[in-house]
């Protein structure tokens, strides 16, 4: 059994892993451990994990007709209530945002590409970041502004949780991955402009992501948050 605390990472798809938090986590000593809530339950006791990560989707975190989105609305609550840190990254943002009590709603247009962010604290870098997301959030009552920018609230903090539009997590061969998948595709100019941003940005995505994660888990994002309360 891993003696390092554990980092609890819920991936909803095969082609949205956990990427560039899964380095950092090892470089951290946190062990991953990776649940799916489409095909398995997620853990009823949060207490044998230092933290928990939860990735993108293409699903819509207001469809109640999901099948294991409940559960996973119940596990967030119960992050909140046990003050186990949260990191929600795009679909993993939203849902944070709906149990806080902010409303998530559709975007008139899709935002797929790089985006540069207005950044309200020093841990979270102004960008470009990669989106990728079809829904927004607005800032749940108590909640701080991280970021703004582009065609939404980018990053939201409260207590030791943080929610975030963009995908901090996602490397190259992750976003090749989605333009595969992608239904409709974005089109030739946006999937130019998505490698063009990855040839541009070098070694400084992996650093920016690396700085947010550990600004997260540390509890820098925490300094004059709210106290959290789930809602109903």
């Amino acid at each position: 059994m891993d003696p390092r605390p554990c980092l609890l990472v819920v991936e909803h798809q095969p082609d949205a892993p956990a990427g560039l938090l899964a380095g950092w986590a090892d470089g951290r000593g946190l062990a991953l451990h990776t649940a799916r809530p489409g095909s398995g339950r997620l853990p009823a006791d949060l207490s044998g994990y230092a933290a928990v990560a939860m990735l993108g989707s293409e699903e819509t975190a207001f469809d109640d007709s999901v099948p294991w989105l409940a559960e996973e609305l119940s596990l967030i609550a119960r992050a909140l209530a046990d003050g186990v840190p949260l990191l929600g990254i795009c679909f993993g943002g939203q849902l944070l945002a709906r149990v806080l009590g902010a409303r998530v709603y559709r975007l008139s247009q899709p935002e797929i590409g790089w985006v540069r962010v207005t950044s309200r604290h020093p841990g979270l870098a102004s960008g470009p970041w990669l989106e990728w997301h079809r829904d927004g959030f607005e800032l749940p009552p108590g909640a701080r502004e991280v970021a703004a920018g582009g065609a939404s609230l980018q990053a939201f903090a409260t207590g030791p949780h943080l929610g975030v539009q963009f995908h901090p997590e996602a490397t190259q061969p992750i976003t090749e991955a989605w333009l595969r998948a992608a239904d409709p595709p974005p089109g030739p100019v946006p999937a130019a402009g998505l490698s063009q941003g990855w040839d541009e940005a070098a070694g400084r995505v992996e650093a920016d992501a690396a700085t947010l994660f550990s600004a997260w888990l540390d509890g820098r994002f925490a300094a004059g948050a709210e106290p959290v309360t789930a809602q109903k």
